[in-house]
């Protein structure tokens, strides 16, 4: 018996190593195609677009061949350039030279539109922006080809033009109930913009077109109340160095409540060329509002309501919301990613052909793919975008923002969860970097992202946020810095005040502060990066201005006056100001005067818009001004 039972497990070991030895070979053959060229391609069509949009005739229709190579080659954010290839296409199509209009068809025609069909690449055609960029191109390519045979696909026109209005309908769909989950992105906002004017301007379907005004006035809602003035920034789902100091879009916000001025060449210059999208007036009156208002949203879903809201299994509508909200690796989903990607050869995708190292047989029968993520606990599970119940407090001088208690401790990725801005000239923030500032990543970086979230909450000018980091790197962490900094551009502000662990500054009638738990120091020869070191700290901001406190002297003495207490073991932060008492414990309550703050929101709560997550109905108001929206019924009246 004894000998019988090792003789059995000597076959099943066989076995394994044969199954695995089988795999190793197989996985080890995958291609991987590369995200961009290996040398520059000039790509011009916006500017053709802009040109023939403002009455100039195009000489030299060459202009296009950077566009159509790149596309050709499919690199990644080939979409990108389709925005304002189709426009060309839709209403300039009797000026393109027969070659060029035979050239513009062919190469897409063969474009793989979407992850199910055949061939490979590296573009990114999951994230929220991309999904409906290539959704909007393959719609409104298959209505201009509808009688072709696309080879890539072999399915017509007419196929295609189905296949995509269902995704463009399921993207919408989401957005009206649980908003962006890329939201108040100055990045990715513009990309959702170019999709969706070209819906509203060539779809020759009702419920796209108006649908698709409904979710841009959402969109605009976003921007209006999130901006201070034409300076758009504020907590994201994803921002990168540039838009988390200094913004975006603000072109978009001079055109529409600036100076008027029109939006350069670009994804969005269809805006200013449409005649199907008017912004509604409200949207205007609320990005001009100066008075002092408390903004609370709820932005996006969490992993644990997938299940519940009917987004949980590998169908093309639920992998759309799992991966826009770049959710790979976490337990919840990761044997749904490993599937998606096995059932479409995704392997050979550069953005995710790390996966391979899971797409083991045994690991898929066993089901054990969520048992190795729990126990490697890998860095990628921070990408994911939950829900971000946001808090912005605007006033004439200055707005702070904060995604309240947003996944507190855990790993990040290009989420923004506080910062301020100082006028309509810069933001301010704080965060911990997931490695040093000569590491070459993409993100997380030195200023993209977190290593580690905070815990930050705020209520009206004055924000909270603890950070607490792990005592070791975690097994695939890419690193693990002790320290946290904060932009803080001396050269920036009229006036700044470094004193030990307090930091003030002055822009303006624009006064901000910090407070750590340990002194402030610029990092090297640097003046604009403000390092606290320690790993349990906190940091302390508060907000104010010249009607507020006067003399910027008086602000500095209120502020050095106020009491701090900090229980480093505990992690409870204490914090009195202006008569006011806020009280935070790391991963516990936020308390102001000793009353438990709720910081899980209603889709929307504002003086401009009282709704909850799913309403059926949407009123933005703002004095005499309205607009009702009824995504459903198509009904949209301002």
């Amino acid at each position: 018996m004894k000998y019988k039972r090792k003789w059995i497990w000597g076959i099943l070991l066989a076995v394994v190593v044969a199954i695995t030895a089988v795999d190793i070979v197989r996985i080890s053959r995958y291609k991987v195609y590369p995200r961009r060229p290996e040398s520059t391609i000039q790509l011009n069509e916006s500017q053709v677009y802009y040109d023939l949009a403002n009455g100039k005739s195009i000489a030299n229709w060459g202009q296009l061949d950077g566009a159509l190579e790149y596309i050709e080659s499919e690199y990644d954010c080939s979409d990108f350039r389709l925005v304002n290839l189709i426009r060309i296409l839709y209403e300039f199509n009797d000026s393109i030279p027969t070659t060029y209009s035979q050239k513009i068809e062919n190469v897409l025609t063969n474009f793989r539109y979407w992850m199910d069909e055949s061939g490979g690449n590296s573009m990114c055609y999951w994230s929220e922006n991309h999904q409906i960029l290539f959704a909007s191109a393959e719609y409104l390519m298959g209505q201009q080809y509808s009688d072709r045979i696309f080879p890539n696909s072999g399915l017509s026109g007419e196929q295609h033009k189905s296949k995509a209005r269902h995704r463009i309908l399921d993207w919408l769909q989401m957005r009206w109930h649980y908003g962006f989950t890329e939201f108040y992105s100055n990045v990715y906002y513009k990309e959702d913009i170019g999709a969706l004017i070209n819906l509203i301007d060539y779809a020759d379907d009702e419920e796209i077109v108006k649908k698709s005004q409904i979710i841009l006035d959402l969109l605009f809602y976003d921007v209006a109340s999130q901006s201070r003035s034409t300076l758009f920034v504020s907590v994201s789902g994803r921002a990168y160095e540039h838009h988390r100091k200094n913004g975006s879009m603000s072109r978009t916000a001079e055109y529409y409540w600036g100076n008027g001025q029109a939006i350069s060449p670009g994804m969005t210059y269809g805006l200013v060329a449409t005649k199907n999208y008017q912004l509604p007036p409200v949207l205007k009156e609320i990005a001009l509002d100066s008075s002092d208002v408390i903004i609370k949203q709820s932005n996006g879903l969490n992993l644990s309501e997938l299940d519940s809201e009917g987004y949980y299994g590998t169908d093309t509508r639920s992998m759309m919301m799992q991966w826009g909200m770049e959710a790979f690796t976490n337990p919840e989903v990761v044997r749904n990613t490993l599937s998606y990607m096995r059932a479409n050869c995704m392997f050979s995708n550069d953005f995710i052909a790390d996966f391979k190292t899971l797409d083991f047989s045994l690991l898929n029968w066993l089901h054990l793919e969520p048992l190795i993520v729990n126990l490697i606990n890998p860095q990628y599970n921070g990408i994911a975008i939950q829900q971000g119940n946001t808090y912005t407090y605007r006033t004439k001088d200055y707005s702070m923002y904060t995604m309240q208690s947003h996944q507190v401790g855990g790993y990040a990725d290009q989420q923004h969860v506080f910062g301020m801005n100082v006028g309509d000239y810069f933001a301010i923030f704080h965060t911990h970097p997931a490695v040093e500032e000569d590491m070459e990543v993409s993100s997380p970086n030195y200023w993209v992202g977190y290593g580690h979230f905070p815990h930050s909450v705020q209520d009206e000018n004055v924000n909270l946020s603890i950070y607490s980091l792990p005592s070791s790197k975690g097994i695939i962490e890419m690193d693990l810095l002790d320290y946290t900094h904060a932009y803080f551009p001396q050269a920036k502000f009229d006036t700044v005040v470094i004193d030990q662990n307090y930091a003030f500054a002055k822009k303006g009638e624009t006064y901000c502060a910090f407070i750590g738990a340990a002194d402030f120091k610029y990092k090297g020869d640097t003046k604009d990066d403000l390092i606290q070191l320690g790993k349990q700290t906190f940091w302390i901001t508060e907000a104010s201005s010249k009607t507020e406190d006067k003399s910027f002297e008086h602000f500095v003495r209120r502020i050095k006056g106020n009491e701090v207490m900090f229980e480093k073991d505990q992690l409870d932060l204490l914090y009195q100001s202006n008569s006011r008492h806020y009280e935070l414990r790391f991963e516990g309550e936020f308390k102001v005067d000793s009353q438990v703050i709720n910081t899980d929101y209603p889709r929307y709560d504002s003086p401009y818009i009282q709704a909850d997550r799913k309403a059926n109905t949407f009123t933005f108001e703002k004095d005499s001004f309205r607009l009702f929206l009824d995504f459903e019924n198509l009904i949209r009246e301002f």
